[in-house]
């Protein structure tokens, strides 16, 4: 499982603290700026150039100069999805055009400022975008969406709180991701996860909560480290009503030496 920042910018009011920050998690690095992906590339970074759909035909001009940049992933950040769209088949097949634009590329959808509507497996088929990002908090029906995306695809998951608070327990968040690695056999290395979608700023404010930032930067980076913590640091740990004594017992019997007698 890897993490990452859907909003970079507000980790740092410079690029290179934005850059040094994801690279603590591992990347990619998401942006809306052009001008930060050879910087990201620089520091050893994937990058991810985050193109807003205002529900226009605006999209596939904006796709096409995306495509003009280095960035290995083109990253739709989306509305259109929302669970009361009317006209879903159509707002399918206007993402479906501005997706095909980027075939050379990894392309994410970014469905996170909307309810995500329960979309089913043959339209997850004619939207050609190899990953999926969503809010399963603020959203939790965006789960009967994530049930039917393809396994092959990737599953990313906005989790943990402003100000790096989660809004869940760590031990509810783990389980998050452990569920989207099941779906469809998806597996551990396609399942990432960001920081749930800030609140817009106030009116007449400007800057970095440096203070904030790096709580967040601090409950992703221990979110992460438990991802890939043995069976005993997570009893340790985690409540252990979280932790499936059969699970445990299977484990610890797959470490113990074969019986030779």
């Amino acid at each position: 499982m890897f993490a990452t920042l859907l909003s970079t910018a507000d980790a740092s009011d410079s690029t290179e603290g934005r850059i040094a920050a994801v690279a603590a998690l591992g990347g990619p690095f998401l942006t809306d700026r052009i001008d930060e992906i050879e910087a990201a590339h620089a520091a050893g970074l994937q990058a991810a150039l985050i193109v807003p759909d205002s529900g226009s035909t605006d999209l596939l001009t904006a796709v096409n100069v995306a495509m003009r940049s280095e960035a290995e992933i083109i990253a739709i950040r989306t509305s259109a999805l929302r669970a009361a769209e009317s006209d879903r088949a159509s707002q399918i097949t206007r993402l479906a055009t501005a997706l095909a634009v980027a075939a050379d590329r990894h392309r994410m959808l970014i469905c996170v400022d909307a309810p995500l509507a329960p979309i089913s497996g043959a339209e997850w088929d004619a939207l050609p975008a190899e990953s999926l990002l969503i809010d399963p908090i603020a959203d939790p029906d965006a789960w009967r969406a994530a049930a039917n995306l393809p396994g092959d695809r990737g599953l990313v998951l906005a989790l943990v709180g402003s100000g790096g608070d989660p809004i869940e327990s760590r031990e509810v968040l783990l389980w998050g991701l452990k569920y989207a690695a099941s779906l469809g056999g998806r597996g551990g290395v396609r399942v990432g996860f960001t920081e749930r979608p800030s609140q817009q700023k106030v009116a007449g404010t400007a800057g970095i909560d440096a203070a904030h930032a790096a709580k967040t930067l601090a409950a992703l980076a221990d979110l992460l480290r438990l991802t890939a913590a043995d069976a005993e640091t997570l009893r340790r740990e985690l409540d252990p009503r979280s932790i499936s004594p059969a699970a445990t017992q299977l484990a610890a019997r797959r470490r113990a030496p074969s019986d030779e007698r």
